[in-house]
């Protein structure tokens, strides 16, 4: 009898060697459900030893007696992933890679620009239009409806100067929602596909398509501008980029790279261009925004996360006097050609 309860006790201290014998059953239903999420839905979930990661998690853990206790030990698993476009909350806590290559790229004239918040600059250099595009955090429809008539009505004014070329600007370019920037910018597109996204399992989503200059997400049309814009598929067009051209803004400009009689002129891009999805856990007091899936172009084949462009300008940057900037004149003299 005295045998039996020895190797009993052996088994239950075996059973737990990770330290978790004392954790509640509420704390580590919760850890697991957030490492199922990580490795269920991350673009880059592979890349990481699972095994080794739970394990470093629960002796982080092993003191928790509140879900809020586990921010910490769940750092670990998000670290892993090395997803540089996501991000991690959980009750007041929140946590993102640091991306100090990156955030070294940003330039004084850059960050003076982004201070003074998202706007749309449209303006005439000689016969040349200069568009900037701006960051677009749109959630709802009708804020989606109102981005793309901003960005609409700001072509349109252009349009009626009969430009000779373009010039696109999105190096102030952040992100935020695709679909008003290809939507407000569909006209310069000829029918077909733009884009999509490709997650890892090789499942397409979100394929964007134009025709007669709408455009179509899974082939639902999307809202249009109330401008009337002049089809300019076949204009020339230089696109500006730099590190200041992140996520969305990236996804643009690898589908501008793709169309034909388009330059782009600048600098690499952020290196975040990619599809990133929301899970919420913990009624919602946890939450999860990560990489899910790929940007892909027209043959539906996974894109680089940093686009590139044909020609580098490294100059620094004028968003005060465009016309003197000198990525912006080499532009001119490409589109002058």
């Amino acid at each position: 009898m005295k045998s039996s309860y020895i190797f009993l006790c052996l088994a239950l201290l075996s059973a737990h060697g990770t330290g978790t014998a004392q954790m509640p059953d509420s704390i580590r239903l919760h850890i697991d459900s957030c490492l199922a999420v990580l490795k269920q839905h991350s673009l880059y979930a592979a890349g990481v030893h699972w095994k080794k990661t739970t394990k470093q998690v629960y002796a982080r853990a092993k003191n928790a007696r509140t879900k809020a206790d586990t921010f910490e030990a769940l750092k670990i698993a998000f670290e892993a992933l090395g997803d540089k476009h996501a991000s991690y909350y959980q009750y007041n806590d929140e946590y993102r890679l640091k991306n100090k290559a990156l955030t070294g790229r940003y330039s004084d004239s850059i960050r003076k620009a982004w201070a003074r918040g998202p706007r749309i600059d449209a303006i005439m250099l000689d016969s040349i239009a200069y568009l900037s595009v701006p960051y677009m955090g749109a959630f709802t429809q009708q804020q989606i409806e109102w981005y793309v008539n901003w960005l609409g009505d700001s072509l349109a004014s252009l349009q009626r100067r009969q430009p000779t070329g373009w010039i696109i600007d999105l190096r102030l370019n952040g992100g935020g929602n695709i679909r008003p920037m290809l939507a407000g910018l569909a006209v310069f597109f000829p029918d077909g596909i733009l884009s999509c996204f490709v997650d890892r399992n090789g499942h397409i989503t979100d394929e964007a398509t134009v025709y007669d200059g709408v455009l179509f997400i899974d082939d639902v049309k999307q809202t249009g501008t109330r401008s009337r814009l002049i089809p300019a598929a076949n204009a020339k067009v230089a696109v500006l980029t730099g590190p200041g051209t992140a996520s969305s803004g990236e996804i643009l400009a690898a589908v501008f790279r793709e169309r034909a009689n388009t330059c782009l002129l600048g600098d690499s891009t952020a290196g975040l261009a990619n599809a990133t999805n929301g899970f919420v856990l913990n009624g919602g007091q946890t939450y999860f925004l990560l990489s899910t899936a790929s940007i892909a172009g027209k043959n539906k084949k996974p894109l680089p996360e940093s686009v590139q462009p044909q020609f580098f300008v490294r100059e620094h940057e004028s968003f005060d006097a465009i016309g003197k900037d000198a990525v912006v004149r080499k532009a001119a003299e490409w589109l002058r050609r």
